[in-house]
Parts: structure tokens; C-alpha cells; sequence
């Protein structure tokens, strides 16, 4: 519609030939029983008719805000952006905006930024927790704004949560560390028990230890953990590389400086050390040798988690739940 005349929501409905109460509950994010069809006939139609939603006026009318909060541990992850994305694609779709927020792994700061969220009144929150125990979010509970927690769990369940499934590919890859004949696995990881997503990757050798023998280690970095640090644990624990040793590092970054600790040392993978890691990105298909890795899926996380908070902003009511994101184990030449 190339004209001065500014498109309105009648234009769209006559375009996609779809009603205008149709139009508007898809403008408004009222979706559940709208076809995929017909949600891509008034998209298409938007864009033709260049129509554009007058977001302050739904604001006064309706006293929403469209706008969504996302609190992330650490926004220098890869693991956030790639969140971030996926649950973008979800809402920018429908005209909701998001308010990324980085709580910088710290407990204060992150219920600093929650409260900021709150005084912006967004419509709903996406948030990856930095505790454990569903009462310390008390106070965002009872603000009964909805939300969707992702990546990590708290008990009990409050709210819908959007999961890896953590144990299961960290079981199948203890298993195949066995089966390439390793007496002894190492964890690298920062602190466990500083969330429950490192903690079922850990559990998941910790069981299978139980039942098959092989020596099971820990290794824990900390802030001020140096390189060195980690070489003398690493040569420590494998009797300076002479025990068959496989590392699962817990997170892509880890694995990373595990590369450039052991290559500036002239250790070489998998001849003296196996390698292998739980990642958010495919950039260990560039290694060599390849890394094998347990790819999640970080993007369709935050899909997954958007569609769920639109649902429950829609119902305006919260079904706690557990929702699993399959991930996948990439075997390559490192083990």
C-alpha cells in the first residue's frame, strides 16, 4: 500500500481476507487456536500493507506494556545470545520487545535486575536462575507476573521450566569413554554446586560410576584459577599424563582454555589426554583434532521458552512444568 494514507488493521484484514477480530487478537499475541496459516497470512499482509502497531496507544487502552524481561547468568556466554535469538524470533514476530538483563552471576544483582523489570512492568519474564530454591523467588511470585525459567531448575517447580536434558547425553558420553577403555574421567568445571545444570551433567558420571570401575575426578576452577593452575591439577591427577585420562569439560568456554592450556604446553589430544565437552556452539567442528562435544540447543531453549510464556500470558495463569530440549552427542577424534 504505497500511499501517505497510514495502514490500519481493517486494511490488513481485508488483505489476508481474515477478520478484523482476527487481526487484532493476532497483533495482540492471542494466537493459541490460530492456525499457522493463517498467522503467516496477516504477517505477509503486515508487511504489504506496511502496517505498523501503535504500541503506546495499546499501552493506555490496555495497560500492557509488550515488553518481555530475559535475565541471563552471564551475557558473555554464547549460550545467551543464541537464547536471546531464539526467543527474539518468537516475539519480535507479534511486536513484543525484549529487555536483556545480565545479573553477572551474582545473586543481589540479579534480583536488582528483576526489580528493575518489575518497575518497567513487563509483561513476563524469562530467567535463567542463579538459585536453587523456589522461595528466594518469592518476591517475584507474588508480583504474579508470568514467567518461564530456562536452562537451570529450582525446587520446587513454581513455574514452567525450559530444560537441556543434562543427564542423559552426559550418561551416553560417560558411556562411550568406557567404552574407548579410559580408567580414569576428569570434570572441569566451575563450582557445582553453583547450579543445577552442571549438577546433573556431574551426577550423571557420579551414578555411572557405581556400577563400572574407573576413577572419577573433579576438577573445580575458580576466578582466580591461572592456567598454570589448571596444567599442575590436570598433570597431578593423570601421574604427568601417564594414566589414560579422558576430561569432560562442563561448558564450551572451559573447553576452550582447556585447548590452549594443554597446546601451549605441547600435550597432545588424544594421544596423552582425551577431550571432550558440553557446548552451545558448533565452532569445535573446526578443530582438530574434533572435538567430540554434546551440542544443545540454546536457540530452540528460547523459542521453546517464548511460545511458553505467550501461553501463559494469555491464560494468566502459571502450570509449573518441566519441558526438555533434546541435545545431541557429536563424536569426533578427541577421545
Amino acid at each position: 500500500m504505497k500511499n501517505n494514507k497510514r495502514a490500519t488493521i481493517n486494511d490488513v484484514a481485508e488483505v489476508a481476507r481474515v477478520s478484523i477480530t482476527t487481526v487484532s487478537r493476532y497483533v495482540n499475541g492471542k494466537y493459541g487456536k490460530m492456525s499457522a496459516k493463517t498467522r503467516q497470512k496477516i504477517q505477509q499482509a503486515i508487511k504489504d500493507v506496511d502496517y505498523h502497531v501503535n504500541r503506546q496507544a495499546q499501552m493506555l487502552k490496555r495497560q500492557n506494556s509488550h515488553l518481555i524481561g530475559v535475565v541471563v547468568a552471564d551475557v558473555e556466554n554464547f549460550f545467551s545470545s543464541l537464547l536471546f535469538k531464539g526467543a527474539d524470533q518468537v516475539l519480535s514476530d507479534i511486536g513484543f520487545q525484549i529487555i536483556l538483563m545480565n545479573s553477572n552471576n551474582s545473586q543481589l544483582k540479579e534480583q536488582r535486575q528483576i526489580e528493575r523489570l518489575l518497575e518497567l512492568q513487563v509483561d513476563g519474564i524469562i530467567l535463567q536462575p542463579m538459585r536453587q530454591l523456589a522461595v528466594d523467588y518469592e518476591f517475584l511470585k507474588k508480583q504474579n507476573v508470568p514467567t518461564v525459567i530456562v536452562d537451570r531448575k529450582i525446587e520446587p517447580e513454581i513455574w514452567p521450566e525450559i530444560v537441556t536434558d543434562n543427564y542423559e547425553c552426559s550418561k551416553k558420553l560417560g558411556e562411550l569413554m568406557l567404552q574407548m577403555q579410559y580408567p580414569q574421567i576428569l570434570i572441569l568445571s566451575e563450582k557445582i554446586d553453583e547450579n543445577t545444570a552442571r549438577q546433573d551433567r556431574y551426577k550423571a558420571l557420579d551414578d555411572l560410576q557405581k556400577n563400572h570401575s574407573f576413577n572419577l575426578g573433579l576438577i573445580e576452577i575458580k576466578v582466580t584459577s591461572s592456567d598454570d593452575d589448571i596444567f599442575v591439577s590436570l598433570k597431578n591427577r593423570t601421574n604427568n599424563f601417564k594414566i589414560k585420562t579422558a576430561i569432560y569439560a562442563l561448558k564450551g568456554p572451559l573447553l576452550l582454555r582447556l585447548m590452549r592450556v594443554l597446546t601451549q604446553r605441547h600435550i597432545s589430544v588424544p594421544d596423552q589426554v582425551g577431550l571432550a565437552a558440553f557446548d552451545d556452539w558448533e565452532w569445535a567442528k573446526l578443530t582438530h583434532p574434533l572435538i567430540t562435544t554434546i551440542q544443545q540447543n540454546p536457540k530452540l531453549i528460547g523459542s521453546t521458552a517464548a511460545n511458553k510464556l505467550l501461553e501463559e500470558i494469555q491464560e494468566s495463569e502459571a502450570q509449573a512444568s518441566v519441558i526438555t530440549v533434546k541435545s545431541q552427542l557429536m563424536v569426533g577424534h578427541s577421545l
